[in-house]
């Protein structure tokens, strides 16, 4: 079932949250008043452009908690800074400014600021990706102009590169790999800790979800309609997915992660591996046309993971291989010195997570440029550190 990007209706830019009442609305609205407030005297008006909203707020997806009979955020508050006219380290220095205001601004809003910043002048030549897609479908604009993005260009989700879907598993899957990590260590989780470990676990499922419809050319960027259009697909396993993907759904819009305190964390932990593996085999198959045996024969460079970007982009992965794997990486893996790093970690990522705590196979070596005798406790810290750089 191909979906028609006419089918994609646009967000209602007039909510923050799905079901929210009246005092949620208020709530967030007042958030993002004290967010506006709180970036003044930071950069010249000449400069400023818009302070846009992303994420789940900004779609009007958002998602709550009552705390003593009183609505709180739940989710990130995330935002593009469009700025105009200023040079490289006056973005720079700006960069750091709104880094340190954000850690103000967590303690007045409750939950954390992440700002980003964004020229004006690069905006007609934005990025297709899924990232930008879906900032350009849903968003709000709480400052500035409200009109900032219509330079960007179009980009349709129908024709979205599938490779885009391949970051998101592998930007999922590495949560799950930092859950493994946790899991293998010792002592007694604490109550955070057990949060932040079902958080990662539904986002998860969450991404395979879209990786489902992605596959099935129905991708749609509103977690309602995604939940409709996976209930209309046929694939085995598809009544336990959906049961699966239903917690992870509500969690997202009313997460209540205390009500998993009985439960076994390594026995989901295990399960939501195995749908993350079983989805991405599947969607890595359909990408590429390409059978393959096993998770050893994916890790190779000869299988493009849709990663590398422009024609040139060997030479320019050479160039980075050289800065930050050396010139001897060059000689003793030539092949993967072609690839951009990211589709290094995303061949790695099954194997470090069907198998944790096993020493790493040698094609799990080669693609991570680990040395001989590494652990998996050593491959799972450089491919973290990796991917924190590319993902």
């Amino acid at each position: 079932m191909a979906l028609a990007d006419a089918d994609i209706a646009p967000p209602d830019r007039g909510r923050y949250t799905l079901d929210g009442d009246a005092a949620v609305e208020s709530r967030i609205a007042a958030d993002q008043d004290r967010v506006v407030a709180g970036l003044g005297g930071l950069l010249e008006a000449s400069a400023f452009r818009a302070l846009v909203l992303l994420g789940g707020y900004g779609r009007g997806e958002g998602g709550y908690v009552l705390r003593d009979g009183r609505p709180e955020p739940y989710n990130d508050y995330d935002y593009f800074v469009v700025v105009r006219g200023m040079g490289r380290s006056q973005r720079n220095a700006l960069a750091r400014a709104l880094a340190e205001r954000a850690k103000l601004l967590e303690h007045e809003v409750g939950v954390e600021v992440d700002f980003a910043l964004l020229r004006e002048e690069a905006l007609p030549r934005a990025e297709y990706s899924l990232m930008n897609a879906e900032m350009l479908w849903g968003h709000r604009v709480v400052a500035g102009d409200p009109q900032v993005l219509r330079a960007m260009p179009p980009m349709p989700f129908s024709t979205l590169p599938p490779g885009e879907f391949t970051r998101l598993l592998l930007n999922r899957g590495s949560l799950l790999l930092m859950n493994a990590r946790r899991l293998a260590g010792s002592g007694r989780f604490s109550g955070g800790e057990r949060e932040v470990l079902f958080k990662y676990l539904f986002k998860a499922v969450l991404a395979c979800g879209d990786a489902r419809l992605a596959g099935n050319r129905s991708y749609h960027p509103s977690y309602v309609q995604k939940l409709e259009l996976l209930r209309s697909l046929d694939w085995p396993g598809q009544a336990q997915f959906i049961d699966l993907y239903l917690q992870a759904w509500r969690n997202k819009f009313h997460p209540d992660y205390g009500s998993f305190a009985g439960e076994d964390a390594g026995s989901w932990q295990a399960a939501v591996v195995r749908l993350w593996l079983d989805t991405l085999s599947w969607f890595e198959q359909q990408r590429t046309g390409e059978a393959f045996a096993d998770w050893t024969a994916y890790c190779t460079p000869r299988l493009p993971k849709s990663q590398s970007g422009a024609p040139w982009g060997g030479l320019r992965n050479a160039a980075i291989t050289l800065r930050d794997f050396g010139p001897g990486e060059l000689v003793r893996r030539p092949r993967w010195s072609l690839r951009y790093p990211r589709e290094r970690l995303i061949s790695a990522l099954p194997l470090l997570l069907a198998e944790p705590g096993a020493v790493p196979l040698r094609p799990v070596a080669d693609a991570l440029a680990l040395p001989a005798r590494s652990t998996w406790e050593d491959a799972v810290a450089t491919f973290l550190s990796l991917w924190r750089r590319f993902a």
